[in-house]
């Protein structure tokens, strides 16, 4: 595993509690950074519901949403 400083800008959007989505503009690959208690969380097996999940997909998808000119004709 690489360790790395923070940056200041992400360290506060981290602190907002969900996971905060990096793009890479050179491949069109998408990271997402989350805090190590999120990782624990997922990976702890079987613990894991995936309906803990729903907030946070439904705020990154909103966003989404938000910038999808097409959204209207996908209904």
């Amino acid at each position: 595993m690489h360790r790395t400083e923070l940056d200041p800008n992400l360290k506060q959007a981290i602190q907002v509690g969900t996971p905060v989505e990096l793009f890479d503009t050179a491949t069109n690959q998408v990271f997402y950074l989350l805090s190590a208690e999120q990782y624990r969380s997922i990976n702890a097996g079987d613990t894991f519901d995936p309906r803990e999940a729903y907030p946070t997909i439904e705020r990154l998808m909103a966003d989404d949403d938000a910038h999808d000119p097409l959204l209207d004709s996908y209904q």
